[in-house]
Formats: C-alpha cells, sequence, structure tokens
C-alpha cells in the first residue's frame, strides 16, 4: 500500500479544520522509556522529516527522565503491585474509532464506583504512581481545552484510552502507525490477533498482556475497590484475549451508522498523523480510505468470530443513535445485562452530563454517491449485524 503524493477526489480532507494543539503539549510518546522510543525510531529507519526534529529532541528528552522515573517507581511499587490483584472484572467499551465509545466511556466513569485510566495515568503508565502529585498539574498545564478531533473537553483527568498508554509501554498497538505516517509497516495487523504471524504473536501477545496487567493493577492500586472501565476501539478485536487474561471481563460495544463513520475516522487520523508524527503525512484521500476500509474488516472479522462464545452478562451492544435518543434507558440496559449494580445512583449525573452539553454540534457529514456506495458494500455484514441496512 503506497502512498501516492497527489491528493483524491473523496472531498478534499487533507486540511482538516481542527482545534490547535501547541507544540508542547504531550505527545501519545511522551511517556515513553529510552529503551522503547529508541526502537520505535529504529523500527521506522529514524526518517524523521526536519520540521520534526523538536518533538524528536523533546520525546528523547522525555524519555530519558521517563526510564529513571520508571526505575525509580519500581523501588517503591512493586512489592505492592504484585500484591494487588484485580478482583472485579473490568469492563472495555469497545466498537468501531468515531462511532461515540468516548461518550460512553464518559457515561458510566461519571459513576463513582468505577476507575478509569486518566489522560495523565494513560500517557505516562509506568510511573504515575510515583509522580502524580509533582507532575499532574504540570501536565494539565501542558494539555489544551479541546480534542482536537471534536470539540469535547479534555485535561489531565478526562478518561483517555488504554491504547495510549500501550504506545509508553512499547508494547503492540495500531497506534504505533501514527508516529511516522508515510511507512506503511503492518501495525494494523493487531487489529486481528489471528492475521499477525505466530512467532510475532506469541511475543507481542505477552507483551500486550504483560503491559495491560501492570497498567490495570497500578490503576487498581491507585483506586482501590473500584471496577476498571476502559476503553480502547482496537480492544473490539481483542475481546478474545481479554476475556482469557481477566475472567469475566465485561464489554459494552457501540455501534454507528457506517455513513457517518469513515469520513469521520479519515479526519482523525488525518488529524492525529499531523498532531503526533515524526513525518509529514504525503498520502492521500484514496490510500486512507483503503487504511480505514482494512482496519475495519480486521477488526470486525476478529470481533464477529469470537462475539458469540460470551455469555450475555459479558457483552452487550447498543447503537450510539439510540444512546443519544434515550440515554438514561439504553445505560440501565447496560447495566441491568452487565450485573454492574444498580443505575439509579448513577442517573443524576448522567442528566447533568446531557443537560451541560444541550447545545454540543457534532461535524457534519456530507459523502458523495459513490463513496456511499462503497460503504453500503464493504461495511454490509456490519450494517446487518447492528442493523443500519
Amino acid at each position: 500500500m503506497n502512498a501516492n503524493h497527489h491528493h483524491g477526489h473523496l472531498g478534499q480532507t487533507k486540511k482538516p479544520k481542527a482545534n490547535w494543539y501547541p507544540p508542547w503539549a504531550p505527545r501519545f510518546w511522551n511517556g515513553m522509556s529510552a529503551g522503547s522510543y529508541l526502537q520505535l525510531l529504529k523500527d521506522n529507519r529514524f526518517q524523521v522529516h526536519p520540521a520534526r526534529y523538536p518533538m524528536m529532541v523533546l520525546v528523547g528528552g522525555c524519555s530519558v527522565v521517563n526510564s529513571s522515573l520508571n526505575r525509580l517507581q519500581k523501588v517503591f511499587y512493586s512489592a505492592k503491585l504484585d500484591a494487588t490483584s484485580i478482583e472485579r472484572p473490568p469492563v472495555f467499551i469497545i466498537g468501531h474509532w468515531r462511532s461515540g465509545t468516548t461518550l460512553m466511556h464518559e457515561l458510566i466513569s461519571l459513576d463513582q464506583r468505577f476507575a478509569f485510566p486518566s489522560n495523565f495515568e494513560a500517557f505516562v503508565p509506568k510511573h504515575f504512581l510515583l509522580t502524580r502529585h509533582l507532575m499532574y498539574p504540570l501536565v494539565n498545564l501542558l494539555l489544551p481545552q479541546k480534542r482536537p478531533m471534536d470539540s469535547m473537553t479534555m485535561n489531565a483527568s478526562s478518561p483517555q484510552e488504554d491504547d495510549f498508554a500501550l504506545c509508553s509501554y512499547g508494547a503492540p498497538t495500531p497506534y504505533r502507525r501514527i508516529a511516522f505516517p508515510n511507512n506503511q509497516g503492518d501495525d494494523q495487523l493487531q487489529l486481528d490477533p489471528d492475521k499477525v504471524n505466530e512467532d510475532q504473536a506469541q511475543s507481542d501477545s505477552h507483551l500486550l498482556q504483560e503491559s495491560l496487567t501492570h497498567f490495570y493493577k497500578s490503576l487498581t492500586l491507585r483506586y482501590p475497590g473500584r471496577q476498571l472501565i476502559l476503553k480502547s476501539p482496537p480492544h473490539t478485536a481483542r475481546i478474545e484475549q481479554l476475556a482469557q487474561w481477566f475472567p469475566g471481563a465485561k464489554f459494552v460495544h457501540v455501534s454507528r451508522h457506517p455513513h457517518k463513520l469513515v469520513s469521520s475516522t479519515m479526519r482523525l487520523w488525518r488529524l492525529l498523523d499531523e498532531i503526533q508524527g515524526f513525518q509529514l503525512a504525503n498520502y492521500d484521500d484514496q490510500w486512507l480510505k483503503n487504511y480505514v476500509f482494512q482496519c475495519q474488516s480486521l477488526m470486525y472479522d476478529s470481533y464477529f468470530r469470537h462475539r458469540d462464545a460470551l455469555p450475555e452478562n459479558q457483552l452487550v451492544e447498543i447503537r450510539f443513535e439510540d444512546l443519544i435518543q434515550s440515554p438514561t434507558e439504553i445505560l440501565k440496559q447496560v447495566y441491568q445485562q452487565l450485573e454492574l449494580g444498580n443505575f439509579d445512583t448513577a442517573r443524576p449525573a448522567v442528566q447533568q452530563y446531557f443537560e451541560d452539553r444541550k447545545g454540543h454540534q457534532t461535524n457534519p457529514v456530507e459523502l458523495d454517491t459513490e463513496l456511499m456506495a462503497e460503504i453500503d458494500s464493504h461495511w454490509q455484514p456490519y450494517s446487518e449485524a447492528f442493523g443500519y441496512s
């Protein structure tokens, strides 16, 4: 899959209008240790664009500091972490990018019985126990007030995806592609664990399990007695592994009309590549659309293969459209089916959340008929499974 230098006709998404993301704000790579960072650069043959040298140096400086802090946290916390067990099965919110998983994560996070990884904890997963009092205010200061891809507010304590923590662990995640968007590697194969070649798959799986277990134990130590609520679109493909590693794990799958997802996801990758990449992305819309389609196939081939193995009290599937229409009813259904306890205690906070965001506008989506036909044919299994056909 080679990126061409011209730009296709799929509605020019070259420069999507984004909320400003300042150069000093944390990037996904800022939490890496020196070893993991060096490995990332080496895997991509150090092909950094000169315009990104300052970022490369900044992340490099952070990585040296992280390595020391990681070691220091080990000294103070490794015995406590070894003694910590994840007693209540984590709840994973899964689904394609831009399908409403963030909203669902934020809603369940309002319930005080749950704990979630914050932006800060996801950025420095290996030393936040040690450095939270010192570094949290700093990260909060450096983060912009709104997410670049939509206008949802964010700060250091907002819920964040645990795949960003995996970047810092140097663990396998499809998000590694974002660092070098022009070096078309095969990080997206992580979206179907069965597609990775066998030796690779074993070491990947081991590192992934080790990283997630360390992260979830750290969160459990930080928030004792609370059930973890986690969200990452790539988890959609990992349900078999996650259910194995964390017995009794619960899953909330959120779907949304494919016409809304494709251009929105293309926009998301363009923005992330622009903000987070060590290169200036030079692919065209055609390549990007194919990439989105390929990721969707990988992710959902895996999901559909494994979802029927989960009992009813471990997997609930909801539609974004229904969630927006009647949030409290849908959440109540999620709580009941997954046996998460009484929803009524969380209800007032959820109602307040929607009250506060009355005027929130989603970005309008304009599609040409050709693209719509392509989406309809490619996403047919998805549309049929979730009632969009």
